[in-house]
This record gives C-alpha cells, structure tokens and sequence, in this order.
C-alpha cells in the first residue's frame, strides 16, 4: 500500500499525534464497537419495546421478510408460496435474512433476529470503515478513530439497523469498497460492485464514483480504470437480474422501479431541494445546509489542491460521492414525504460516508489553516458531534417504537386477520408486505410492486383469474365504486399517534370480505378500477 510521506508544514502532527496513535496500537477497533453498543442500548433504553416484542417499522421490512421466507423454504425468490416474483429490489439481503428464517422459522423470534443481525452488520460497517481510513491516514489516525465512532452511534443508521431493511447490509459493502479502492484492488471492486447492486441497486453507484474522486487527482488512468471495474460489477450483476426478471415477468427490471421511479423531468430541481433541505435537514449532524455547503467546499477545495494528502483526499471523497448519491436518489424516487423513515431509508447509504468525512475535513481544514489550534479543534469537534449524535438516539428511538406500533396495529393485526383463512383464498392487498407474511390467501398487490402480472398488456386476465375474496381499502388510496352493495368489513387502526407517514388517512385499513358470491364491484386504486366478481 502506498502512503504519502509528511512533509513541509504537516510534518508536525506525525510527532504530535504519535502518542495518542500508540494508544490505539490493535485495541482501536473498540471505539466503534463499544460505541454501537452504547447507542443500542441508549435505544433500548427509550424504547425499551421494540427490540424484543415489536414488529418493524415499515411494512416494506415485511415484504423483504416475505421473500427470505420463501427463499428459506424453496430457494426461490418468491412473493406468494412457489411462484417467483420481481417485488425484491436487494436479493443479497433476502438471503442474508433467509439465515435467522432457516434457523427460527417464523415469528417473534425470527423479528428479533433479524434486528441484531442487522445491527451486526452496521458494527461491521463501522469498523471496516475506521479500518479503511486508518491505513491512508499516515499522521492522525486518531481521527479514523473518530469517524468510524461517529458512525457506530449515528442515530439513523442505528435505528435503519434495527429496522427490518437492507441499509445496514449497503453500508457494510460501501464501507468494503473504500478498503478495496485504498487497495488499489480492480477485481475487489468488480465484486463489490456486483454486490453493491444487489444489496440495493443505488449502492452501486458509491462503488464507481468513490474510486473515481480518491485517485483522480493523482492517477487519473488508475481512477478511470477502478470506477470501470466496480460499473461493470454492477452491470453484470444487472444483467443476471434482467435475464432472471424478463424470464419471470416479461419486464428487465424489478417492478419496484417501474412503480416508483419519478416519471417527471429529471431536470425539476423540486426534488433536490425537497432532499437537501427537508429530508436531509432530518438527519443528525446534517440537518444543516450550511453544513452540507461547507462540506462541499471543502471537499472541492481538498479535490483540487494538488498538495492533498491521501487522508484529505479519502475525507473529500467520501464526501463528494455522498452528495452525488443522496441527489441521484432524490431524482430518482422523489422523498414526498420526507419526514417518513420510508423516504429517508434511500438515501441511508450515503450517510456514513458525509458523517466520517465531518471530523476529517476539518481535521485537514484546521491543520491547513490554524495549525497551532488544530489538535485541540479536532478533539473538541469529535467530542461535540458525539454529543450531538447521542442526545438525538432518544427521539429517534420513540419514533421508531411508535411506527412499529402503528404497523403492528393495523398491517400485522389485519395479516393476522387472515391466517385461519384458505390458501385457496385471495386477497386483493395494497400494502402488502404483513398481510402475505401472516396471513394465509394468495396475495395480488394491486400496487404491483409484487405481482408484476399487472405491469403488463394482459393484465387484466391476470386479474379475472384471481378473484378476490377479500379486499384491502383504505381512505385516499382505495374505494369501493359507489354502486356496490356494502360489504362485511372489519377496521383496523392505529391506537398511537400516527407516525409512518405525514398522511393520515393511512392509520386505518379495512378488510372486506367479499360476499355473496356472485356479487359483482369495481375496485378503485389510485386512479385504476379493478372489476371483481366475489368467488363461490
């Protein structure tokens, strides 16, 4: 591994830092460890629920419990019993998950699992992280130390953890890129590229432009070459999920995308702002646009100079392929919401890179700029934005317990609704994700986001083949067609305030039977009539 030398007026903070570096000889990695420990258990402490007897957070984590279950059980990647399905954006995370379904089954114990497995990798991610940082950080090392704390105990990315979704299993393979780029390694890269895809699509994109911005400056040919190993992991990856999804669904890419994606102009700078400042401004330590202003600059400043040592340039980078990847994923699924952990969750990935990048950049600006101060800056900021990080855990805490209660209220109680019910039944769903976890029927997402059958031309044969016998209406998003008889209908709703979304009309579900047979009704989902005929 090459390390730039100290030398000029930096050559002071070899000797001055050294000491403290020694006390970090093979122990270091205790920071981030014990430091994710106690954010956990700060969690605990204010939502003392939700680790050991609450579901998750979003239905979307029961839709990727769906999917391990099945993989668990037929080794297919399958929505409803036996028949694949294109609804799983992170097939690497449906695998990783299938491990604790394999091992547990199904229940309180497998939900359990799954968040301390998901906790597991997000204290890997930590480490891997200050690992990475530690070996281009020739005079300082203290400060990889700091960064890789800092994301141990950041708040969002312990509750994401927790959660039930793929973010911490991304952030692990963000964090491995950065060691293999150090490395200088093409094929690590084209690995983790692949990887990077299918642990979330987006992810791949930190795997070609961290490389890029890390070596550019000083081996532009090298950059080039790095960034085009990990694209084409990630475009081989994409090409064995487009031959798996056209011989599943007829379309190359996950119904996810054709659901989600932003059909408006991806010139529209709404959806960047929307980000930057309310979605972001959610987020600890960069809940300020100053911060990210400043953050930016710096960066650009530390990408051009052409005296940048390798730990300035690693903090620059880091932070620069943050900023592109949160704007390329507010242009792509626009945050409507961005108040909602649903919406925030995108742009998770790119988090622990802007918060490490925080103590580093203004290690290199101090050292620059103020020299004389710079050690007692450095650890005045590390302490400080530890403190910010922690005291935010509490909120977060409450309002990941809450949300888990509203789900566990109405999603998994109307799932559990249905588990005497015949596996010969249907259900016409909308959220789907708990009602095909606990309940028994065949389950069509009228979203379809998991029944990709309605993506296409014959959709409509599709559903005159599954008709249902029960349905899923809620105010805003679905309604019976006002000529049809009343059906017998059940509600569920949220007993907390609601917190999922900034949409109210969402904390009540009603499950309707279907019934008499023969009665015939048109369903109404945003903005699309489904015409039914209840079953015999």
């Amino acid at each position: 591994m090459n390390l730039e030398n100290p030398s000029g007026h930096q050559a002071w903070r070899v000797h001055s830092r050294s000491a403290a570096d020694q006390r970090f000889p093979q122990l270091w990695w205790i920071v981030p460890v014990t430091g994710s420990a106690g954010a956990l258990l700060l969690f605990h402490l204010f939502a003392s629920s939700y680790l050991l007897h609450q579901g998750f957070p979003l239905d979307d984590s029961w839709i990727h419990a769906v999917y391990a279950r099945e993989f668990a059980r037929t080794g297919l990647l399958a929505y409803n019993p036996g028949v694949p399905a294109t609804g799983e954006t992170s097939p690497l995370w449906a695998l990783f998950l299938a491990i604790p379904h394999k091992l547990v089954g199904s229940g309180p114990g497998v939900v359990m699992l799954t968040k301390f497995a998901g906790f597991g990798l997000h204290v890997a991610a930590a480490v891997v992280l200050g690992f990475a940082l530690r070996s281009v950080l020739f005079a300082g090392r203290s400060a990889a130390i700091a960064a890789a704390g800092l994301v141990a105990v950041h708040p969002d990315l312990v509750a994401a953890s927790v959660s039930g979704m793929e973010v911490p299993l991304a952030t692990l393979v963000s964090a491995a890129m950065v060691v293999a780029t150090f490395r200088g390694h093409a094929w690590s890269l084209f690995l983790l590229g692949a990887m990077a895809f299918l642990a979330r699509p987006e992810t791949a994109l930190i795997a070609c432009t961290f490389p890029f911005l890390f070596r550019v400056r000083t081996r532009p040919v090298q950059a080039a070459g790095l960034a085009a190993a990990a694209g084409l992991g990630g475009a081989a990856a994409l090409g064995v999920l487009a031959w798996r999804n056209l011989a599943v669904s007829g379309l190359p890419l996950p119904a996810t995308f054709y659901v989600k994606a932003n059909r408006g102009s991806l010139l529209d700078p709404a959806p960047l702002v929307t980000g930057f400042v309310d979605l972001l401004g959610q987020v600890a330590a960069l809940n300020s646009v100053l911060v990210l202003a400043v953050l930016g600059c710096a960066a650009l400043y530390f990408l051009s100079s052409p005296h940048a040592r390798s730990g300035e340039r690693a903090a620059a980078a880091m932070c620069g392929t943050g900023l592109v990847f949160c704007a390329v994923s507010f242009v792509l699924i626009p945050p409507a919401d961005p108040g909602a952990f649903y919406h925030q969750r995108y742009v998770l990935p790119a988090v622990p890179m802007l918060v490490a990048a925080l103590p580093l950049m203004l290690d290199g600006l101090a050292a620059r700029f103020v020299p004389r101060f710079a050690p007692r800056i450095s650890a005045f900021t590390g302490v400080a934005l530890a403190v910010v990080l922690l005291a935010a855990i509490p909120a977060k805490a409450r309002r990941v317990s809450n949300d888990a209660r509203n789900i566990d209220d109405v999603q998994v109680a109307f799932g559990r609704a249905l588990a005497d019910a015949s596996v010969t039944d249907v259900l016409w769903a909308i959220d789907a994700g708990a009602s095909r976890y606990f309940g028994r029927p065949f389950v069509v997402d009228l979203m379809a986001l998991n029944s990709p059958e309605l993506l296409r031309p014959d959709a409509a044969s599709f559903i005159s083949g599954h008709q249902p016998r029960y349905l899923d209406l809620f105010p805003d998003w679905s309604r019976l067609d006002p000529d049809t008889p009343g059906l017998p209908t059940r509600e569920f709703g949220a007993t907390t305030p609601y917190t999922v979304t900034s949409f109210p009309a969402m904390r009540v579900h009603y499950l309707s039977t279907c019934t008499p047979p023969g009665l015939t009704g048109r369903l109404w989902v945003r903005g699309r009539w489904f015409p039914f005929v209840c079953p015999p």
